[in-house]
């Protein structure tokens, strides 16, 4: 019960508990997002298929940038979090659905290596372009090709950046495994313990059964004595009265 008094230790120990179970709710539910939003990723990225407009590139970083910032919340707060039962559970499910990111975002990075060296012609509204058409015609085309070649190493740096990352999440879950093994090793040493304990309360029980037995025995034999002794006295105090 949490009921107790706010100075008592026992309150601040549920204080922790309950801040820590409402901690990874959170993040059992940023999870579920997360997921979400990499399978909304991936279609994305079917859709682009190397040959998709401006638009979708755009709508594509959008969504890929919120996945990154959404990465980066769920690192921090996994590694806040205090030992809870669904840690270790949910910092597995955390590294899948990051390394499907990851996946996602390097065969976009593949495909679309190569966007950033063309941008096809650029057309103008007449058969005999003046040379001031022409000229803007090429501006256009050079504004064109380095947007294209900027969302190019964008790509690149959202790739490095995702490959820097998930060094702290394999850390993060060789930590947790490294955890479940401790607690593995202390459940076996419990039961180790317990099986011992068990052992030697029978060893315990049987000696203190032995033992009184032994009394037993032995107040059965005082018991003989007494009532012989009591004869021999009777049987004498008879003889010296007749």
């Amino acid at each position: 019960s949490c009921t107790l008094h706010s100075d008592s230790i026992p309150h601040r120990h549920c204080t922790t508990r309950h801040a820590t179970g409402r901690m990874s709710v959170r993040i059992d539910r940023d999870l579920k997002q997360y997921a979400a939003r990499n399978n909304r990723l991936e279609r994305q990225a079917v859709r682009l298929d190397g040959n998709g407009n401006d638009e979708m590139w755009d709508k594509f970083e959008e969504e890929m940038e919120t996945n990154k910032e959404l990465s980066k919340g769920l690192l921090a707060r996994l590694k806040n979090l205090p030992n809870d039962p669904k840690k270790a559970a949910m910092t597995k499910t955390f590294k899948s659905e990051y390394q499907k990111f990851q996946r996602i975002v390097n065969k976009v990075h593949k495909r679309g290596g190569g966007m950033g060296e063309s941008v096809g012609n650029v057309g103008v509204d007449s058969d005999h372009p003046s040379q001031e058409q022409l000229r803007l015609a090429e501006v256009k085309r050079d504004e064109e090709l380095a947007k294209k070649q900027a969302k190019v190493r964008q790509l690149n740096q959202d790739v490095a950046d995702l490959a820097d990352m998930f060094k702290d999440v394999a850390a993060l879950v060789d930590q947790q495994q490294e955890t479940v093994d401790q607690i593995a090793i202390n459940v076996e040493k419990t039961k180790a313990n317990t099986q011992n304990a068990a052992q030697e309360l029978h060893q315990a029980d049987q000696y203190l059964n032995a033992a009184r037995k032994r009394w037993l025995c032995i107040g059965i034999i005082l018991a003989i004595i007494l009532i012989i002794i009591a004869v021999v006295v009777g049987v004498t105090v008879r003889n010296n009265g007749n």
